[in-house]
């Protein structure tokens, strides 16, 4: 039991995520991949709670937040970090996080299937994935299923897309402090925010920075650089693996069967992913 330090896990390997966004990269593909990864991502966030207090009236706040973060920001890592700011329950974050895994692997098959189908163009492709696919993994094989473009345009619009997730966890922080858990007060509690705001976000932007100054220091970027990003990127997966193993040893499905009970995550989930789908297509096929 001392060994399962899931926290510790995932907090290590989302800061070890910031190293790979490297703003020189993500700056490739201009406005339209920022366009695609950072306008319907909130549109979709805060559509998707709204839909799930007002009409399905899921009972926790905490648990929709979850959900909502996960499926529209970037799965796992959005989900850990919103958790976080909104001080969600274990359970609730090992649903959200098992329904985002086992939707990322029907949509890394299918969703190339499709795109084969229809005949799309790699790169409209590419950001349609990026833009959706929860898991970094996912997004990456899913691309390589289409082609070299795709995968290529689909990394670099989820890597736009990651560095939100300090963006949303500070939103998440303030709308908690001053709305859900206000308690009668008119006035925002900045040290509540400050306290709520997950503070590896911050190893996460540091980790960015350093890494994109290091990689634009020359002109092709640092060999021992893209190697030490190498590095981090094998250590990250292996932090996330303990991670996964440590949720799935304190899970206690008993306690999950209750949020799921009349099957309104699981709408709520399939709806805002639906929108979500729609969403990136659409501004995907504006901007490329």
């Amino acid at each position: 039991r001392p060994a399962i330090q899931t926290e510790f896990f995932i907090k290590t390997g989302l800061v070890l995520l910031g190293a790979g966004v490297l703003m020189s990269r993500l700056m490739a593909l201009g406005i339209p991949g920022i366009g695609v990864a950072w306008v319907v991502t909130p549109i979709v966030l805060v559509s998707t709670f709204w839909f799930g207090q007002r009409i399905l009236k899921i009972e926790s706040p905490s648990l929709n937040m979850v959900i909502s973060a996960d499926m529209s920001v970037c799965g796992v890592s959005a989900a850990i970090a919103s958790a976080a700011a909104c001080r969600a329950k274990k359970e609730e974050l090992s649903l959200a996080i098992g329904m985002s895994l086992s939707f990322t692997v029907v949509m890394m098959v299918v969703m190339p299937a499709v795109i084969g189908m229809v005949g799309m163009d790699e790169v409209l492709a590419g950001a349609w994935m990026g833009g959706t696919i929860d898991a970094t993994g996912a997004v990456a094989a899913a691309g390589e299923l289409v082609g070299e473009r795709a995968l290529e345009v689909a990394a670099t619009i989820k890597m736009i897309q990651n560095i939100l997730i300090g963006v949303v966890a500070f939103g998440i922080a303030v709308f908690w402090s001053s709305v859900v858990d206000r308690r009668g007060t008119s006035q925002i509690g900045w040290g509540e925010v400050w306290k709520r705001f997950p503070k590896f976000i911050l190893g996460f932007i540091a980790a960015s920075v350093l890494f994109s100054a290091l990689y634009s220091a020359s002109a092709s970027g640092p060999a021992w650089t893209s190697e030490s990003i190498g590095v981090t990127k094998v250590l990250r997966g292996w932090l996330f693996c303990l991670a996964f193993v440590s949720i799935g040893l304190e899970t206690n499905f008993a306690e999950i069967r209750q949020h799921l009970r009349g099957g309104k995550p699981l709408v709520l989930y399939l709806c805002g992913q639906s929108l979500n789908l729609v969403l990136t297509l659409a501004m995907a096929y504006l901007m490329f």
